[in-house]
């Protein structure tokens, strides 16, 4: 079985409305930002079904939404998938609720209550726990718990001091599920082998020797010596003795006695570390003991608990254990979930194992929760790396298609005073494909649910040239009446004059918007053609701007020695132009005979920018294309645009 669900109501950061967040099957990523409430869901199963360390949580004032304690925290933990094994233990608690095919599907509730004794002094927590859909059923009996526990890894714990000897140590827990562990004698004599010896064998063997020792023996004799002479009265009749302990425990105690001893550290003569290991190595081995705990536990199913995985241990690692936890999923019947802040494991996990959590409301990115399909799914499981999957934990993401855009749109938004780093925004460059699929992880296929609370704005190219442009940028026979130029259907670009009325170029606009556009995703379309183009043409009322423009395509396009010359040939074009088209097109053309990329420029003009315009200038705000500010300040929640 696995947990399909929890819902929590007045739990922290979850409100009075029940929130559900619905897993699947195998691992389950949870992302998000800080305080998002991923930690108190890992807190929610810890609380209702106990943990196999057998840890103790105390209720707490904090522990109530908005701290009322005069609020009953509720908390619903849904299990699926019951093998027939399990029906039979959890028999008297199912709940069978109808399938699509009609047929009972046995599942089990476990509903968990608590509320504050307002009346004593000071208040207690009481809480309750039962069973059935309705909280009606009977409350899980202690054996039952047992099969539900959780194990927890907790986020920054002393992992090391974990696999170290001592009482109830983890790593005897551990220990104790390997197969056959006691398998052999239990009794040493002259015609056995030490080998082939159980691990009672062992206990009693030790045991045997010791009280046989001879020095401890002489000790003994001494001390009843010293009592009879020195310390006693003539008719007192005492004698002492040395025994060992733990002679007359059971054979289990006596296993757990041994397990309890053990160290698990690095073998210094085979490995390549030669001192304690580090806090990564650390945490990496004490989870290869709860793998090995679950390997050797299969016969009921397992819960894995891990808070940020990633602590503490360098990239290459998290990818090797990350992919290594959903191999194992998919192989035994158990079930993990993780929280993390790691773009880098985020980009590993599949998409549809990955819920985004945001504000205590939780984000499935499984199939049918969002407005992907198979094929969208299959391209951004290729596609989405640990650069872009920072998007999964920003407070508002900026999707381009470009190099230029990427490296352009920081600088312009901290020289608005929007600085992306300050506003928590995500910036993701697609490379001109799948702006449309990035931007559906980020809206639910039930419009009627609440949308995820996350501005998207894609930004991308009208990709419509001035009727000067195909002369310019093309092919210099191209007319700009269009008489001369290719058949439409045989070329990739359009042109201003093939748009016969306005409502054509605002149906062409509207169809590169619904592309994407939906709930709290938004597109910004070039006001004219491309950023170039664009840059140029909102530049040209501004001297300022236009020189720095042209100093940075001159840099990146020539040799030092060559600026000073073509940057006069350039202006001296631009000054023949006989329009502002012209004189934008004659700019971008630079970029389409290849003298520069636009990668290159970007780089160069964002360094001039930040040379020559402070931090919140309204003049270089004033002459910039207004689709760019527009999308830069959607996502840095500024209400006013300029236009």
């Amino acid at each position: 079985m696995y947990i399909s669900s929890i819902s929590l109501k007045n739990f922290r950061i979850f409100g009075d409305q029940k929130t559900k967040i619905n897993f699947n099957k195998g691992l389950t990523l949870l992302v998000g930002e800080n305080d998002s409430g991923k930690s108190a869901v890992i807190d929610a199963f810890k609380i209702v079904l106990g943990t196999t360390d057998l840890n103790w949580y105390r209720i707490k004032d904090s522990d109530f939404n908005n701290e009322d304690i005069t609020k009953e925290i509720e908390i619903v933990c849904k299990f699926s998938d019951l093998t027939n094994v399990e029906c039979a233990a959890f028999l008297e608690y199912l709940t069978y609720e109808k399938s699509s095919d009609t047929e009972d599907i046995p599942v089990l509730y476990v509903n968990w209550s608590c509320k504050m004794l307002l009346n004593l002094t000071p208040f207690r927590p009481i809480t309750r726990i039962t069973t059935g859909i309705n909280s009606d059923g009977p409350t899980l009996s202690q054996e039952a718990k047992e099969l539900l526990r959780v194990t927890h890894l907790r986020a920054l714990r002393d992992a090391y001091s974990d696999m170290q000897s001592g009482r109830n140590s983890r790593l005897s827990q551990v220990m104790q599920n390997i197969p056959n562990l006691n398998a052999g004698r239990d009794t040493y004599t002259e015609d056995s082998e030490l080998n082939e010896l159980s691990l009672t064998g062992i206990f009693n063997l030790s045991n045997q020797l010791l009280s046989d020792y001879v020095p401890l023996k002489r000790a003994s004799q001494k001390m009843s010596d010293i009592l009879d002479k020195k310390m006693l009265l003539k008719n007192d009749d005492i004698k002492v003795s040395l025994n060992v302990s733990g002679v007359e425990k059971t054979e289990s105690k006596k296993i757990v006695s041994l397990l309890e001893k053990l160290d698990l550290t690095i073998d210094k003569d085979t490995s390549s570390l030669k001192g304690l290991p580090g806090l990564g190595t650390s945490n990496i081995m004490s989870m290869a003991c709860e793998l090995l705990l679950k390997e050797n536990s299969q016969e009921s199913s397992q819960f894995l608990l891990i808070e940020e995985p990633e602590s503490h241990i360098h990239a290459q690692r998290q990818l090797k254990l990350i992919k290594s936890l959903q191999n194992e999923t998919e192989q035994v019947n158990q079930q993990i979930i993780l929280t993390t802040h790691s773009p880098l494991l985020a980009s590993v996990v599949k998409l549809e194992n990955i819920i985004i959590i945001k504000s205590g409301t939780s984000y499935p990115l499984a199939k049918g929760y969002t407005r992907l399909d198979n094929e969208d799914y299959t391209f951004l499981e290729k596609y989405i790396d640990a650069t872009k999957a920072n998007l999964f934990f920003s407070r508002s993401v900026i999707v381009v298609e470009g190099p230029g855009e990427a490296l352009l749109l920081p600088t312009l938004a901290t020289l608005l005073n929007r600085d992306f780093t300050d506003y928590g925004v995500s910036l993701v460059d697609v490379r001109g494909t799948g702006l449309r699929r990035y931007s559906k992880i980020f809206q639910r296929e039930n419009e009627n649910v609440e949308p995820l609370n996350i501005k998207v704005a894609c930004v991308t190219d009208r990709d419509v040239m001035p009727n000067c442009a195909p002369r310019i940028v093309l092919d210099k026979s191209f007319l700009d009446d269009g008489s001369n130029w290719p058949i439409k259907s045989t070329r990739n670009w359009t042109a201003e004059r093939e748009f016969e009325s306005k409502i054509d170029k605002e149906e062409h606009l509207d169809k590169i918007k619904q592309k994407a556009d939906g709930q709290l995703v938004k597109t910004f379309v070039s006001n004219y053609w491309t950023l170039e183009y664009d840059l140029l043409l909102s530049s040209l009322g501004s001297e300022k701007l236009k020189d720095i423009m042209i100093d940075s395509v001159i840099k990146t396009s020539y040799k030092p020695k060559n600026h000073d010359k073509k940057k006069k040939e350039l202006e001296e074009l631009l000054r023949e132009a006989s329009s502002d088209e012209e004189k934008a097109a004659y700019f971008y053309s630079y970029f389409t005979s290849g003298k520069t990329s636009k990668a290159d420029f970007a780089q160069q003009l964002a360094v001039e920018l930040e040379s020559n315009y402070k931090v919140g200038s309204t003049e270089l705000a004033d002459s910039l294309p207004s689709y760019l500010k527009e999308a830069i300040y959607y996502v840095t929640e500024k209400s006013e645009v300029i236009a």
